[in-house]
């Protein structure tokens, strides 16, 4: 899906691939028609690289982008930026010194639903928010190459890999001036830390100025149904998009606005799909590295997501409230 989202960008080229093994190196020398690599050092020389995208199982992306960065690349990084916080700060430090453009690839940002509902927040239409909740309801996620989305070592925690997205919506629509306090979470397995995996899970964030937001995520459901709303001190706004799959071409979304004085609008919002939105997301990033436009999702985002999911597993394995570990200065 990364090399057709790069052919949709006009102002980039996709110049080289590394793969993890002999069957995924044909099959991307076959589909990409570039030059293909197994070795990830040979990739970074390979001659008129400029960034890397890095797409692979989760435990592997602090090294790779860490490496990447001391070889002079700017890097799109999937999410999470790690699988340990500790990891995650390794990331940050990386990027201090190489000074090179890291985009953590929360595309969701770049959705049309999205952009909408941060455009009525910053346009300050509800007011100041004060409450906000997000709803998944999806299919079991898809077991990834070698089962490595069902893997403790190499997913980290499913939580990592699917409500992440949410964590950082969270912090991206409230924690503007409000960074996250603490977090109280559930997940339905005796052992959240140790099994990796959840069917059903929820947490709440509650934010500087008492600002909280809750996210409830299920991976037992059908379809792909996503809701959003946020309650404001002049307004709300109630929003979702839905389709047969996560990664459907088809969606339906829509975007409903009370502002004040109980003014109530359903304003347009045209659907788009994973692929779209993708692309959305690396092309901000190109225009970052060309510096035609600013940087998108940062690693101190990145990181911020993860210490939010960190402190739900945390809170659901004490049954208490966990405070948000902070990114040292």
């Amino acid at each position: 899906m990364h090399a057709e989202a790069v052919s949709r960008i006009p102002t980039a080229e996709l110049t080289a691939v590394c793969a993890g093994s002999e069957r995924s190196l044909h099959e991307a020398r076959e589909e990409t028609k570039v030059p293909a690599y197994l070795d990830y050092s040979d990739f970074l020389r390979h001659g008129g690289l400029d960034a890397v995208i890095i797409a692979t199982p989760n435990h592997t992306h602090a090294r790779l982008a860490v490496e990447a960065l001391s070889s002079g690349k700017d890097v799109y990084l999937e999410k999470p930026i790690a699988i340990t916080l500790d990891d995650a700060a390794k990331v940050v430090d990386s990027q201090r010194r190489a000074q090179r453009v890291v985009q953590i690839g929360f595309e969701n940002r770049y959705s049309n639903l999205w952009t909408a509902v941060k455009s009525v927040i910053d346009r300050g239409d509800i007011g100041s928010p004060v409450f906000g909740k997000i709803e998944s309801w999806r299919f079991p996620m898809r077991s990834g190459s070698g089962g490595w989305k069902y893997d403790r070592q190499r997913v980290g925690h499913q939580l990592f890999e699917e409500a992440i997205h949410y964590a950082d919506l969270s912090n991206w629509l409230f924690g503007e001036g409000h960074p996250p306090l603490r977090v109280s979470g559930f997940i339905d397995s005796k052992e959240p830390l140790a099994a990796g995996t959840f069917r059903c899970a929820h947490f709440e964030v509650e934010f500087e100025g008492g600002r909280r937001f809750l996210v409830a995520d299920v991976l037992e459901g059908f379809g792909s149904d996503l809701s959003i709303m946020i309650a404001g001190d002049r307004g709300a706004l109630t929003g979702a998009a839905r389709a047969d799959s996560d990664d459907s071409p088809k969606v339906e979304s829509y975007l409903k606005v009370r502002e004040k004085g109980d003014r109530t609008e359903l304003r347009d919002v045209h659907p788009s799909g994973q692929l779209s939105d993708l692309t959305a997301s690396l092309a901000s990033f190109v225009g970052a590295v060309q510096g035609r436009s600013p940087r998108g999702a940062t690693v101190q985002d990145g990181y911020a997501a993860l210490a939010v999911c960190e402190a739900a597993l945390r809170s659901a394995e004490s049954g208490k409230p966990e405070p948000v570990r902070r990114l040292q200065a």
